[in-house]
């Protein structure tokens, strides 16, 4: 099935991998962009000829169109994406689009479907500047998805307040206050719903920032509304501020709101806010909360102290970036969590060559601004390259990897060559493409095959640490592939420890580190270093899923679903965190709900491999042998059109009994050097397997623990 994206960034997205040029074309996307809205009533030939092609002959723009049809049905591999022929219409059995999905959510009253479908303005950032008619429809379609939002939202928001519900009444009216930042009307309403929460200090940070906003980029006098709603907040009784275990210096660093023209320069407000988070973790004496933990709050209406209390921190960073071509505008200020007063803020206007020393200016004067006995005499931004042109990709690649997503992992690979062709010595973006690929080629998070993706990993790590043997990345996923690809288990542990020697703080590291002490069958070594990860990266949804894999791993199923349950309360979307909750499940003989929840996350994420042997294994417990099959015909189909790892069938198979197939599936693991190998002796569905001499042997072969 194709996704078609037209609100917010236009995109079009298939779930059988990458598509062909067509779909990045901006003609493409805007005979896409105008065939959505329209739905089943199509738009006539003429009416897209005079839309797309204004300054051509009918016949010649005819000719195009043709072109341009048989492009996009050529390369979404999708011969029947356009249905009529006087009049063209998007096939709704073969793509879907969320304006569609907004109108029809409106028409059936389902207010807060049509809000949370709604991802931004209708094609954002998007014009063809030899098509001012298509612009104009543009423009009229856009002003009225967005009033329609506007007032749906609105609703949601007073139905909230009826209720009394103000924390999601504030939640509602923030959406709006990011969507139209300069209305006073909802910037009033949405400082009552976080006073109402008990947020008073979040409703008079909101309101300065209101103000400084109006007069830093508009040049105008702040709302009169908006100052009397802060004068009557502040006129109130003071609130006591709430006791705090945390340290006196100890800060988080929020993300950054990006306020560019462009939605694409996310990746550059982004990047400024890790790079504060790791400067400012050079500095002796403060407590830094990780930038995972904190980027976990991105878009979400949470209060500033729960924040803190959260991450154990005293103090935050705010801020936003503007950016427009080579000009920057970067707003900051630290705020007492406690109280929502600002410590320190500051407005910087710099250009894009500037980007370095700004940063070392910003860190330092947040470090003079926090209780630190010592502070300063030395540099706390280290630039990874002198070559500016490659930092903005750097920053690109790092902002697409860290979706963890096949399509993230590939556009951060392609930005990060990008940078090394700029700069072959910027040794952070060899790691990062040595990250991209490792992740591609482990069946968890990748679907390329381990020999196609590993070996360019190998080469982009090792030249990395030839770079700098201190980078703490480069080791990190040095073990990674010498665990996942390699089966080197003792260069694999020498690569984690270095890692964390080099960098103490690199939850990731001890993450993966633990992974593999948990494969190693080392349970409470395994324990004690998620633990540790976890309590570095409180918030940081890749650990808490850790934790979960590790406890199951160490037969702690209880514990396990406890900790699996309270993660997908914090982000439902990640199918690994879904099939380890339903092998936690199946641990502690909980077959129905096992296969529960594997069918539930099939029904939100789709029939992803993971998932899919979840659901296999778990039908299988339950004697629906028939069912269970269905699931490995899928499987293999999958395996027969791209690469799905043997580790994903084998159990299946194992599960029904039928072992010489698992077996099969097993030598196929070790040929193609699949990451699920590196489990083998810890993981419990092979169960079924153990008592097999030849599964003892592939375990003496592998060196890997023997049988218990």
């Amino acid at each position: 099935m194709l996704q078609l994206r037209t609100l917010g960034t236009p995109s079009i997205e298939s779930d059988g991998g990458p598509l062909g040029p067509a779909a990045a074309q901006r003609k493409a996307l805007a005979l896409l962009g105008l065939l959505a809205p329209v739905s089943d009533r199509g738009l006539s030939r003429d009416k897209i000829l005079a839309y797309l092609w204004p300054e051509i002959p009918a016949d010649r723009g005819g000719h195009r169109l043709t072109q341009l049809l048989y492009s996009l049905r050529r390369d979404l591999r999708a011969e029947d994406l356009f249905l009529g022929s006087a009049d063209l219409r998007l096939n709704p059995a073969v793509v879907t689009s969320d304006v569609v999905e907004f109108v029809h959510a409106l028409a059936d009253g389902q207010l807060e479907r049509a809000a949370e479908s709604y991802h931004g303005p209708f094609l954002d950032g998007f014009f063809l500047s030899d098509a001012p008619e298509f612009e104009r429809w543009v423009e009229d379609q856009r002003a009225d998805l967005n009033r329609r939002y506007t007032d749906v939202v609105q609703a949601l928001a007073r139905a909230a307040t009826e209720r009394g519900d103000h924390a999601e009444a504030a939640r509602w009216w923030r959406q709006l206050a990011q969507a139209d930042p300069l209305d006073a009307g909802i910037a009033v309403s949405y400082m009552k719903a976080l006073a109402a929460t008990g947020d008073r200090a979040g409703a008079l940070r909101f309101a300065r920032d209101h103000e400084a906003r109006l007069r830093d980029e508009f040049d105008a006098e702040p709302d009169s509304a908006v100052v009397a709603a802060a004068g009557r907040l502040r006129s109130l009784p003071a609130e006591a501020p709430p006791p705090s275990a945390a340290p006196a210096a100890s800060v988080a660093v929020l993300p950054f709101l990006n306020l560019s023209p462009e939605r694409e320069n996310e990746y550059f407000s982004d990047g400024m806010a890790e790079e504060l988070t790791n400067a400012l973790a050079r500095v002796p004496g403060l407590q830094v909360a990780s930038r995972t933990s904190c980027f976990a709050f991105k878009g979400k209406n949470t209060d500033a102290r729960e924040i803190a209390e959260r991450l154990k921190v005293r103090s935050l960073v705010e801020g936003s970036v503007r950016k427009v071509g080579n000009r920057i505008r970067i707003m900051v200020q630290l705020v007492n969590a406690a109280d929502g007063y600002h410590l320190w803020s500051a407005t910087y206007d710099r250009t894009l060559p500037d980007v370095f020393a700004l940063q070392e200016e910003i860190t330092q004067a947040i470090v003079h601004a926090l209780p630190l006995r010592a502070s300063g005499g030395f540099r706390l931004v280290k630039p990874g390259t002198v070559v500016l042109d490659a930092y903005p990709l750097y920053l690109r690649g790092r902002y697409f990897a860290l979706k963890r997503t096949v399509e993230g992992l590939l556009a951060g690979i392609e930005y990060f060559e990008q940078a090394v062709e700029r700069d072959p010595e910027y040794a952070l973006a060899h790691a990062g493409l040595g990250e991209c690929w490792a992740l591609l080629g482990f069946g968890e998070f990748g679907d390329l095959a381990p020999r196609e993706a590993m070996p360019r990993a190998a080469a982009a790590v090792r030249r990395a640490l030839e770079l700098d043997p201190r980078l703490a990345e480069g080791h990190n996923w040095r073990g990674v592939i010498a665990f996942l690809y390699e089966y080197d288990w003792a260069a694999a542990e020498a690569a984690f420890r270095r890692a964390v020697e080099l960098k103490p703080a690199y939850s990731l590291a001890h993450t993966w580190y633990a992974v593999f002490l948990s494969a190693m069958r080392r349970p409470d070594e395994a324990t004690q270093r998620i633990s540790l990860a976890a309590e570095l990266d409180p918030v940081a949804i890749s650990i808490q899923s850790a934790f979960g894999h590790v406890l199951t791993y160490a037969g702690r199923y209880e514990e396990a679903m406890r900790w699996l349950r309270a993660t997908l309360e914090l982000d439902s979307s990640s199918a690994r965190t879904w099939a380890w909750l339903s092998r936690a499940c199946r641990g502690a003989g909980r077959l129905e709900e096992s296969l529960a929840t594997a069918q539930g996350a099939i029904e939100r994420l789709g029939k992803l491999p993971i998932i899919l042997a979840a659901a296999g294994v778990a039908l299988a417990d339950l004697g629906r042998h028939e069912e269970a099959r269905r699931v490995l015909e899928e499987l293999e189909a999958r395996r027969a059109r791209g690469y799905v790892s043997p580790g994903f069938i084998a159990p299946v198979y194992a599960a029904l009994g039928r072992v010489d197939e698992a077996f099969r599936l097993c030598d196929l693991m070790l040929q193609e050097r699949a990451g699920h190998v590196a489990f083998l002796a810890a993981e419990p569905a092979w169960a079924p397997l153990r008592s097999d001499p030849r599964f003892q042997a592939i375990l003496r072969r592998l060196n890997l623990p023997p049988d218990r």
